[in-house]
């Protein structure tokens, strides 16, 4: 390690005693590195107007973000620490001459960057003229600049010249005439004491130079700035440091920050005047970025108030006991610097909290275990500045490590056990963290990732008191403030349309809005102008949107004109039901946030919404918790709701004295996509809930980011619940609610898009250095590859647009689904819906007709993951019923569903048109590690017949037909990898083929195993289930799964006594483990043949007892009759659903005995008494 020490010194100090050259040669003065000069004489290079003058960078070996999954894919120079490019242009004219210069990225980081930027000037002078173009001439949105000229591969430069015209001196520059540079910029002190600074200024001109500086003033500062020089004498390409002394009087309070602006003018020309910007600040005490010691002390008295924060006071205690500190990553045998390589493995919840204890018992044993910890981050050697990677190889990550470092450091910095050494280790750690993290955000993006990141770098520059840092941070191109103003739509919602996202940002947000106010800066309630575009991220790809499918852009009404942190509390609240849970939208799980969160969101604005929100939850929140809650409850998570811009339309039963758990509750989905994070759902009824619980959750199961499921999946829409098109993923485009009614007999809205389907994309998301076969080898995941497959990661096979609408009526206790869809051609429309524990079909007539492995064996489409299908034909109304239960005893593995209520939830699914159909149940994937690597091979007397390998999981087997004739001993061999989290290897239906033509399968012969693990019952899985490889029973296999995982197993097959010609297997994994009674279910509702047009009727009730639907018919597409067990008779009628989505009226009648109770129209409401 000791020889990347010098590095990381350089690294760490202060103030360098010189920055880097002040201009730099783009490659060699005699241009014998560039291209496009007629000829080249004395480092003077003559050109025609039909030249173009170009540059390649090669072995640049920049050091940006190794590690961490935010590359510059191209080999290319930083120009970052320049001001513009400068050359001489000799004319032989004084006729007017554009010239061009243009700077290109390379081809690698063109969906990230501004791939080309270009710069024109005019000239009209003959002979010589020397030309300076600063950064801001060329066509670089301020909010990429930065990245842009980190990644400079190409230089090109034309003019327009009539004659011929030579260039000289081509170069980088850091200024026209002059520049100035400090490393620190921004510094704390108590009133009364002096901060002292230390900038360079420095000559990029060829000729000796005067520079002038003062201190611009606007007349109502107190603190007195003082140049230890004000004139300064510089030769050419010289640099010479100058100090500022800043003195602050003793009367200024704490908090005020003034502005230092130096000025500089090169040998009396105004025109060459350069500044720089100092924020010199009047120190706030510590601990300031949670709380103040102030607060802190009402935390401590809350807690011995309170019994609810006296347990949550407990609990951060023992948390903090139990606590180990990790020692990091071991680099003593590492020669090189471990640059990439992460200290910790860890988001940093565990040093915060213990941090937190500290604060809350003064113990120094919590702040020994914290400072530990800090001081291995800030270890020159071993910590962050040789590896530039805190806790996670990835920026989201290390943003919440760095969030929980910066405010640690805040709250154990009073501890006698730090050094002046330790502080200056940890100060200057957290300022390269800060300046890494600025740089990291200088692409254009606007994320939920990056928000992490900016709040950590916040964090650690606010522990430095560094205003000119926390200024960039704050109001930066893509910094916090931008953030809000471009990532909050309309609606109040983040961009993302993921509710955890949502408050995952609007917490952040919040969290620096508290650290901003020991400063006077009133964060919480600032309101900033709107983002008007419909694009949030300046990155290429972000703005024309197709990569993977995806679209980036904000959708739905833009009807204000600017937006706050509240906005995003706000946004939540009429979504949220009685327990505070809300649905999961996009990438997110029904999250309930009537916890912590709304406690940080009631002690910052009081809203007794919020209160209301809290009242709702359980435990309370030590921290943020605010004493004697108000008694108040909200009418809001009774209503019906929408959101248009993040695309969310829910509907509340509004049945009279009845609790509101047993109310129905259901959400469509619309809106923007989501980038990302956006699931290709729209009009999909993403939550049915009732009694605190929901059948569905857009993530009820998980593939991580990292695996092709996600997108190739996931996402897709053939496991949501909507009408599929070729069992393709809609494309995201524009779409609408049409339609919004709340009445008290029905709930009603409608919502429509136009869009092209088209397969999802090839094998997900692509992994940079990896082929599709390799990333599906790494996963364990293998599934079919055609020869002729697409790009990784391209979507392909578009259908044209097929207009897509769906009216939801929610009654008191049933839901009702109208479908409409139009295409120009034939397609092949599926009625999905994913539902656990499937009982049975009943209908007029069902005839059970067909079996297949999978929905489709297309391997280019996601229909291939569905497995174990059975296939009904149906005739008139068809009622599918499912259970299922949650709490203890409940059968979830393999799902994520949180939040929900203990006990049953039933749901029966009336498709009443068409009314001839195919029905399909299929089994999903759910979250169930079944995948691993299998290697196999077959040993015919001794010599090997086969020797393979594949991923096996729901998918991935491989079929074996081998010519055993007069073989005597075959071996099976299988070996996996030495974990794995479920046994499932068999050798499928492993039958041998006699000569006779009869067949004998393996598992019924007298064999031999050696480091077989064997299932407890013969023809069943390991865990008691039928035996089913990718989709087909197989309840005659041979198991190969190794008992020891470190070794081969074996089956061992004696032959001699038949005569053998084939051996027939189909090797692979069980899927799915044990009891199926509960496995998640594929259900598609398929209407006979292809057609142009589509239309669906469907009914759904949940219920925890008994059902109160009796029966559900349907006179046409747009009449549909619900009989209830209590003798009423509902008439529900759709009209202009084939029309126009503007004009869809739903219009329900109620009668008794033949009387007609009630009726309410989605445009009127009438009661009707008897």
């Amino acid at each position: 390690m000791k020889n990347i020490l010098l590095i990381i010194t350089l690294i760490l100090t202060p103030i360098l005693p010189l920055f880097s050259q002040v201009k730099e040669y783009i490659g060699k003065e005699d241009f014998s590195d560039w291209k496009g000069a007629q000829k080249v004489k004395k480092n003077v290079a003559t050109l025609s107007n039909t030249d173009t003058l170009s540059y390649t960078y090669s072995n640049q070996n920049r050091i940006y973000f190794p590690g961490i999954h935010r590359p510059f894919y191209g080999d290319a120079s930083d120009w970052t620490k320049y001001k513009g490019i400068t050359f001489d242009i000799f004319l032989a004219s004084d006729a007017p001459t554009e010239v061009t210069s243009i700077i290109k990225v390379d081809s690698l980081d063109y969906s990230e960057l501004n791939p080309v930027s270009t710069a024109k000037i005019r000239l009209v002078r003959k002979g010589w003229n020397s030309v300076f173009i600063p950064w801001n001439m060329f066509n670089i949105d301020i909010g990429q600049r930065r990245g842009t000229l980190f990644a400079v591969k190409h230089v090109l430069l034309t003019a327009d010249a009539k004659e011929k015209y030579q260039i000289k001196n081509i170069r980088v520059t850091k200024g026209l005439a002059t520049f100035l540079e400090a490393e620190v910029q921004g510094k704390s002190a108590k009133a009364g004491t002096t901060v002292n600074y230390e900038f360079e200024v420095g000559n990029t001109t060829d000729h000796k130079q005067g520079v002038q500086l003062l201190v611009q003033r606007n007349g109502w500062e107190s603190m007195e700035p003082c140049l230890s020089n004000d004139v300064v004498d510089l030769e050419a390409g010289e640099v010479k440091t100058v100090q500022l002394t800043v003195r602050i009087p003793d009367h200024i309070p704490q908090g005020i920050r003034e502005k230092q602006v130096i000025k500089a003018v090169s040998n009396g020309i105004g025109g060459s005047e350069e500044t720089l910007e100092f924020i010199t600040v009047v120190s706030v005490p510590i601990p300031n970025i949670v709380f103040t010691s102030e607060g802190w002390e009402n935390v401590r008295e809350k807690a011995k108030k309170y019994d609810w924060a006296k347990k949550d006071f407990n609990e951060y205690i023992k948390r903090a006991e139990r606590w180990k500190v990790p020692k990091g990553k071991d680099f003593s045998n590492t020669k090189e610097r471990p640059l990439g390589q992460s200290v910790f493995n860890t988001v940093g919840h565990e040093i915060y909290n213990c941090a937190i204890a500290y604060q809350l018992t003064k113990e120094e044993k919590f702040a020994s275990k914290c400072i530990q910890l800090l001081r291995r981050l800030a270890d020159p050697e071993t910590g962050y500045p040789a590896t530039l990677v805190g806790g996670s190889n990835s920026f989201v990550g290390e943003g919440k490590f760095w969030q929980a470092t910066g405010r640690t450091y805040d709250l154990v910095r009073e501890s006698s056990q730090l050094t002046e050494e330790d502080h200056k280790k940890i100060q200057a750690t957290f300022r390269l963290f800060a300046n890494q993290t600025i740089k990291g955000n200088s692409k254009g993006a606007i994320s939920n990732w990056n928000v992490a990141e900016l709040t950590a770098a916040f964090y650690c520059a606010m522990n430095l008191q560094d205003w000119h840092l926390i200024t960039q941070i704050l109001e930066g191109p893509t910094g916090i403030y931008n953030h809000l103003m471009h990532g909050i739509m309309n609606d109040g919602w983040w961009y993302e349309c993921a509710v955890g996202y949502n408050t995952w940002v609007a917490q952040e947000f919040s969290e620096i809005a508290l650290a901003l106010q020991p400063w006077g800066i009133n964060f919480k309630d600032q309101k900033f102008p709107i983002g008007t575009t419909k694009h949030f991220s300046l990155l290429a790809s972000r703005r024309e949107g197709g990569m993977y499918g995806m679209e980036f852009e904000k959708w739905g009404k833009l009807e204000r004109n600017n937006v706050c942190i509240k906005d995003m509390w706000d946004a939540t609240v009429p979504f949220l039901d009685y327990r505070g849970v809300i649905m999961a939208v996009n990438d997110a799980v029904e999250s309930k946030v009537s916890g912590k969160p709304y406690e940080l969101a009631y002690y910052l604005y009081r809203d007794p919404e919020y209160a209301a929100i809290v009242n709702r939850g359980g435990d309370r929140d030590l921290l943020y918790g605010v004493p004697d809650l108000p008694a108040v409850t909200s009418e809001k998570m009774k209503q019906s709701a929408y959101a248009d811009n993040m695309g969310i339309v829910q509907l509340r039963s509004q049945k009279k004295d009845r609790p509101q758990r047993e109310q129905v509750q259901a959400s469509l989905h619309y809106g923007s996509h989501g980038g990302f994070h956006g699931h290709f759902d729209r009009t999909s009824m993403v939550n049915m809930a009732r009694y605190g619980r929901s059948f569905y959750g857009t993530l009820a199961y998980w593939f991580r980011y990292s695996s092709f499921m996600y997108k190739f999946w996931k996402q897709t829409s053939i496991n949501k619940n909507m009408v599929v098109v070729d069992e393709k993923m809609q494309q995201p485009v524009q779409n609408a609610r049409t339609m919004f009614h709340t009445g008290d007999m029905m709930q009603s809205t409608v919502v429509e898009t136009n869009s092209k389907w088209s397969y999802a994309p090839y094998g997900g998301i692509k992994w940079e250095g990896h082929t599709f076969a390799e990333k599906m080898w790494k996963e364990s995941r293998t599934i079919e590859q055609p020869e002729n497959a697409p790009e990784y990661g391209e979507v392909t096979a578009f259908t044209e647009p097929v207009m897509q609408r769906r009216a939801m009526v929610v009654m008191d206790d049933y839901i009702i689904l109208a479908d409409y869809l139009e295409g120009e051609q034939e397609h092949q429309f599926d009625w999905m819906m994913q539902v656990k524990g499937f009982k049975g079909i009943e209908a007029d007539s069902v005839r059970y007709f067909s079996h297949t492995n999978q929905m489709n064996t297309d391997p280019l489409g996601a229909a291939q993951f569905i497995t174990d299908c059975d296939w009904y034909e149906v005739q008139g109304t068809s009622k599918t019923q499912f259970e299922m239960c949650f709490g203890e005893g409940c059968d979830n593995q393999g799902v994520r569903m949180p939040n929900r209520e203990d006990g049953p939830l039933k749901m029966d699914i009336y498709n009443a048109w068409p009314q001839h159909s195919k029905i399909m149940i299929g089994t999903s994937t759910e979250s169930i590690n079944v995948n691993k690597k299998l290697w196999y091979s077959i040993l015919a007397d001794g010599q090997e017949v086969v020797n393979d390998s594949t991923g096996a999981w729901i998918l991935g087997s491989k079929n074996i037909s081998i010519d055993l004739s007069k073989t005597k001993q075959l071996e099976l061999i299988s070996k996996t990898e030495r974990r794995v989290n479920n046994n499932t290897l068999f050798w499928g239906d492993a039958k041998l083929i006699l000569k006779d033509g009869s067949e004998v399968y393996v598992s019924s012969l007298p064999i031999k195993y050696e480091n077989i693990l064997l299932p407890e019952e013969n023809g069943k899985d390991y865990y008691g289930g039928p035996i089913k490889i990718q989709g087909e029973l197989m309840a005659n296999s041979t198991p190969a799964m190794p008992e020891n995982l470190k070794e081969a197993g074996k089956v061992i097959i004696d032959l001699k006594d038949l005569d053998v010609v084939r051996f027939e297997a189909k090797v692979g994994g069980d899927f799915p483990l044990g009891d199926e009674t509960s496995r998640l279910k594929n259900m598609a509702v398929r209407t006979q043949g292809k057609q142009k047009k589509a239309r669906y009727l469907a009914v759904v009730e949940p219920y925890e007892s008994e059902a109160l639907v009796k029966k559900v018919t349907a006179k046409s597409a747009n009449e549909l009759t619900v009989e209830l067990k209590d003798g009423r008779v509902h008439e529900v009628v759709f009209a202009g659903l084939d029309e126009d989505g503007q004009k869809v009226k739903v219009i329900t009648k109620e009668y008794k005995d033949g009387v007609l109770l009630r009726e309410e129209s989605s445009d009127a409401k009438k009661e009707v008494g008897l």
